[in-house]
């Protein structure tokens, strides 16, 4: 008799790794665009390019300091540049889909991520609810951006 418990608990596992790996990869990917940002605004504001991230952080308080025109410059690079775009990714599926192919995606995702597939307390589970949280707050933003109708109860008071 083949062993499907055992098989499936793989497959799953096989899964959570490699949905894992794509946010990872995200978050990278998205470091190294602030990353990039921030020295273009210290190239902009005139301070060094230090490898101490300290002292490229005392600098770019010095300079943040000395005018308030500094201040209003450097702080559109501590944005993210487009959460949108990043929900999509992280969701898997091509930009400016609809909002049903959102919804049957993340529904796909938390099928294959719910933390009830593995043993209570191990690290499987701790990491699949963290891939969770990621893929729910990413639809919350798509729900937001396609669904003009999606927050009209949220003031609603019963």
């Amino acid at each position: 008799m083949s062993d499907i418990p055992g098989r499936l608990l793989r497959l799953t596992k096989t899964y959570l790794e490699a949905a894992k790996d794509r946010l990872g990869e995200i978050d990278t990917r998205a470091q190294e665009e602030l990353t990039r940002a921030l020295n273009r605004d210290d190239v902009q504001a005139g301070l060094s390019s230090s490898d101490d991230p300290m002292e490229r952080a005392q600098a770019k308080l010095n300079a943040a300091r000395q005018t308030s025109s500094a201040r209003q410059e450097l702080s559109p690079a501590l944005v993210p540049t487009d959460p949108i775009q990043t929900a999509y990714k992280i969701i898997g599926i091509p930009p400016g889909s609809d909002f049903l192919t959102v919804q049957t995606a993340v529904n796909k995702l938390r099928d294959r991520c719910a933390p009830a597939h593995f043993t209570d307390g191990s690290q499987e589970q701790s990491e699949a609810k963290i891939i969770l949280q990621k893929v729910e707050e990413a639809y919350q933003t798509l729900q937001n951006a396609l669904d003009p109708g999606a927050s009209r109860f949220d003031k609603l008071e019963l």
